[in-house]
């Protein structure tokens, strides 16, 4: 790690322009009649994150930042497919030979993992990383690889091989070869324990953001009636705004074919995986997906982005408390029915 990371960097800013990062841009309206907020940033799981906090007992900003950065650093050693001592690691490493003993926090969000595998009938895999290996979005170069070799590892893309033991707790893979990837997932999971963390340490209106994937809360009667209201990022205009939606407490996460991407002989090919072809998934730009819950928003985001705006909207109208915005493969912007914003 690059040492300059190491520590989080706090600045002041002045609330009605705080800053965008990367899908999303969040903007308090009731907080324009106060002077600024206090902001940390820290590099972690591979992005930055940005911890805004607006108010709360202040002595304690600095330490409820450094303590909701140590959860998701900790978090991090727990769910990265990268590391290779993580749980969730082990788990692949063992995968054909038995299940492994995992924490109660692998075990929620694999659960989670295998019931949005199931109600988006496997447009949401977290087998999928058999997969995201061939193609090689993580390095400096992108690799298209040949049909070929994409069919050979589709029998080891299968979330009903997952085996799960509530009991035992413990979670195992029936193939060899196959590999667990919770980077759908994960990222919500912790965004919303760091959140929780802020919380507990006095922290009474905040955000927390990670690549796609945001929470915002708010403590008091009077506050929880005044919505954040939340930018929604264009996929092709950079630095624009496809929208804006009102969230009071809870999740917003966007998947994009913006976010990871490379283009060869014109086509864009971008990390969001279609655990049926093993190829990217084509009919959709992108889904931003707004729960109270952040692990569930950061999963269907995944997969409504798969299913594409017509299953994926489907989908989400059948969930309770879930809303989404879709951006298809034309530009055409699709709004679930009880979607609070607005499209510019």
């Amino acid at each position: 790690m690059n040492p300059a990371n190491d520590k989080p960097i706090k600045y002041l800013a002045y609330a009605a322009v705080v800053a965008s990062v990367l899908a999303l841009l969040a903007v308090p309206f009731f907080l324009r009649e106060e002077k600024e907020s206090v902001v940390y940033e820290k590099f972690l799981m591979g992005t930055l994150v940005e911890i805004t906090i607006m108010e709360g007992e202040e002595e304690r900003f600095d330490g409820a930042a450094q303590a909701a950065f140590a959860e998701i650093a900790r978090l991090e050693e727990v769910f990265s497919s990268y590391k290779p001592e993580s749980e969730v690691s082990m788990v692949s490493k063992n995968a054909g030979g038995g299940p492994v003993e995992v924490s109660a926090e692998v075990l929620y969000v694999v659960e989670e993992a295998l019931r949005v595998s199931r109600l988006s009938g496997g447009a949401f895999d977290p087998t999928i990383g058999a997969l995201s290996g061939v193609w090689g979005f993580s390095g400096e170069r992108g690799y298209v690889p040949e049909s070929s070799e994409v069919e050979a590892l589709l029998p080891l893309v299968d979330f009903r091989e997952v085996m799960v033991d509530k009991s035992a707790k413990t979670v195992g893979l029936n193939k060899k070869g196959m590999t667990l990837n919770l980077g759908g997932i994960a990222k919500g999971y912790i965004v919303g324990s760091a959140a929780k963390v802020l919380e507990d340490s006095g922290v009474e209106r905040g955000i927390i953001k990670a690549g796609g994937d945001m929470f915002v809360f708010q403590s008091g009667v009077e506050r929880r009636q005044r919505p954040f209201v939340i930018g929604i990022k264009h996929p092709r205009q950079e630095g624009g705004l496809l929208g804006e939606v009102y969230v009071k407490r809870g999740a917003v996460a966007t998947s994009g074919d913006y976010e990871r991407f490379f283009v060869e002989a014109g086509v864009r090919y971008h990390h969001i995986l279609d655990p049926g072809t093993g190829f990217p998934a084509r009919a959709t730009r992108s889904v931003t997906v707004i729960t109270e819950d952040p692990t569930l928003a950061d999963a269907l985001s995944t997969a409504v982005f798969v299913m594409g705006p017509e299953k994926g909207l489907a989908l989400i109208e059948a969930i309770e408390g879930a809303e989404a915005v879709v951006v298809d493969s034309e530009g055409r912007v699709h709004a679930s029915r009880g979607f609070d914003g607005k499209v510019f």
